[in-house]
């Protein structure tokens, strides 16, 4: 039986960033076809830019909607030196020379014009040593528009515009892009599923995942194709998913390419979030805190991680730090950070990450409408009676010592220490350094030769915060959860990410279940009501979402029940078969 309610209608759409992810920051452009008004640099920034009046022929019409352009408008990028002239052809026609120092490979160029498009153009892609590899002309029809054509490693590329869609007319530009945007929809998409993680107390930091599956009809992913898209795949393509609901899209995140395998027509790929994406960086810079704001060093760990999109609380931005950050990966780093703070980082439908403190505000309600009453259990977590942090604190060395010895190539080596150094104590036998930090050097050497650095350590010595809960449990026994080692910390505030600690285990009740999804994200504190009318309060912790299943999501929450003293008619609960157990 099913709810009497009017069935939800529900489609999943996927919209993948198709580009090379090095080449716009690798990108050098070069023309002599630009006006002095605009800035070439800017064509590494989608930006927009204002609509202005000009002298063009009958470009300027006095109905309000062109603005005048100031003596120094700061959003033009690229703008002709040249109009074209009554054939709609240019004495010289516009280019663009764009250089790289790698090798890139796309499935085309996509370009953004600003007023109008012009009504041609030519592309030619060449190797790095200035071999020609392709040419091909286009002819748009937006203001944005992709050049769809498949060039592998190329390390040159000449734009040049032959004829605007109007006479009198200049070539406007304001961006371009190293690929192009591809959109898939139900009729193409297989399968797609995301897996929601969030650790509240922080003692991990969880990453979401997501796949998809879609029919290549085409082949044009298989790798038998030889002018298959599939040589334009690459780790950490951007993958934005929407679910339709009833007519209404809900983001449900942004992904990014970690794995892809393409057979018997289907090209699968498998994802990570950006969190995901921060353990491919190392954060090296880590050094002995005294005082840090959290927020200059979660600034510091982002930039390390080429992370732009987060928001930091106010609250845990003033957090105020002290202690050691090894060498390690900036999402490790992002963790030890959230933890001290009593914070929590996430980026659950949205490619933002949010570092901030959670609070307990419910947010929704899951009726007995929406739950599959056979997949719903619930479990007693473990009693704990206390926790326990291990904090490692250091104390620098009063003695030199040999922190590093051995052959050193010509040229410069990076040295990474196994424990912190005192930087300003470091010297060298032989070389010269070209930068000394806490936890690595660079090393200049002459010739090949032994290389001895000197210098004084840290000593690592430990202790433990514990607090207990104030009276054990009737029937259970003493139980501490040990923390450690974390070597980020603040000391007066201890007491406080103990009894966050606390207050999470405390919550023991532990709910699986299978429900139809509204907008219920992790970390979202949500009321639970069975077919008795009673009530668990709880905290989305983890779900898995079928985007193509009608939105059904198995979630498994923790919290506490609520005694409810009055009963309501809650409606029909979905029912497959078995006995709801909440």
């Amino acid at each position: 039986m099913v709810s009497m309610k009017k069935m939800q209608r529900t489609s999943c759409s996927a919209h993948m960033k198709f580009i090379d992810v090095t080449a716009l920051s690798d990108a050098s452009v070069a023309t002599d076809d630009n006006q002095s008004i605009g800035n070439l640099e800017s064509l590494k920034a989608e930006t927009d830019q204002d609509d202005y009046g000009t002298f063009e022929l009958n470009q300027f019409v006095l109905d309000g909607n062109k603005n005048v352009m100031p003596d120094l408008p700061g959003d033009i990028v690229f703008w002709s030196v040249e109009q074209s002239g009554e054939d709609c052809l240019f004495q010289k026609n516009p280019r663009l020379t764009i250089t790289f120092s790698a090798q890139h490979s796309s499935a085309g160029i996509t370009l953004y014009f600003a007023d109008e498009y012009p009504a041609e153009l030519t592309i030619t892609w060449y190797t790095l040593s200035g071999s020609k590899l392709n040419q091909k002309t286009f002819y748009p029809d937006n203001l944005v528009y992709a050049c769809i054509h498949q060039v592998a490693n190329y390390g040159k590329v000449v734009i040049e515009f032959v004829r605007t869609r109007l006479p009198k007319r200049y070539i406007k530009l304001r961006y371009i892009l190293y690929g192009r945007y591809i959109e898939w929809t139900g009729d193409v998409i297989k399968t797609a599923k995301i897996h929601e993680e969030i650790n509240e107390i922080s003692t991990t930091l969880s990453i979401n995942t997501a796949s998809i599956s879609i029919l290549d009809a085409k082949n044009d992913f298989d790798i038998s194709n030889e002018n298959g898209s599939w040589r334009s795949v690459q780790k950490t393509q951007e993958v934005t998913f929407t679910e339709n609901k009833d007519g209404v899209d809900i983001p449900v995140g942004t992904f990014f390419i970690d794995t892809s395998d393409f057979k018997n027509n289907t090209a699968s790929f498998k994802l990570n979030d950006r969190m995901g994406l921060m353990d491919n960086y190392t954060f090296y810079n880590g050094k002995m805190y005294t005082n840090v704001l959290a927020g200059k060093l979660l600034e510091e760990i982002f930039a390390c991680a080429a992370v732009t999109k987060f928001i930091i609380d106010e609250e845990v931005y003033n957090t105020k730090l002290n202690g050691y950050l090894a060498v390690q990966s900036c999402r490790a780093a992002l963790q030890m950070i959230c933890f001290a703070c009593a914070a929590v980082a996430d980026d659950s439908r949205s490619d933002v990450i949010r570092v901030f403190k959670p609070d307990h505000y419910v947010s929704s309600t899951i009726d007995t409408e929406r739950k599959f009453n056979n997949k719903s259990n619930v479990k007693l977590d473990e009693y704990v009676s206390g926790v326990s942090i291990e904090c490692g604190k250091y104390n620098v060395e009063t003695e030199d010592s040999d922190i590093f010895k051995d052959n050193l190539p010509k040229g410069k080596s990076k040295i990474t220490f196994s424990e912190p150094c005192d930087p300003e104590s470091l010297k060298l036998s032989n070389g010269v350094f070209i930068e000394k930090h806490t936890n690595y050097v660079i090393v200049q050497m002459e010739t090949t030769g032994a290389c001895v650095i000197t210098g004084k350590g840290y000593k690592k010595t430990t202790f433990s915060y514990t607090k207990n809960v104030d009276h054990i449990e009737a029937g259970e026994s003493e139980n501490i959860k040990k923390i450690g080692t974390i070597t980020l910390y603040n000391r007066e505030y201890l007491d406080t990410v103990a009894e966050k600690l606390l207050s999470y285990y405390a919550l023991r009740k532990i709910l699986s279940m299978k429900y139809i999804l509204n907008t219920e994200s992790v970390s979202n504190w949500v009321n639970v009501v069975d077919k008795n009318s009673n009530i668990a309060t709880t905290l989305i912790e983890q779900q898995d979402i079928d985007l193509t299943g009608g939105f059904i999501a198995t979630a498994t929450c923790r919290g506490y029940s609520v005694v409810v003293t009055e009963n309501y008619f809650a409606g029909v609960e979905l029912y497959t078969g078995g006995d709801v157990l909440i």
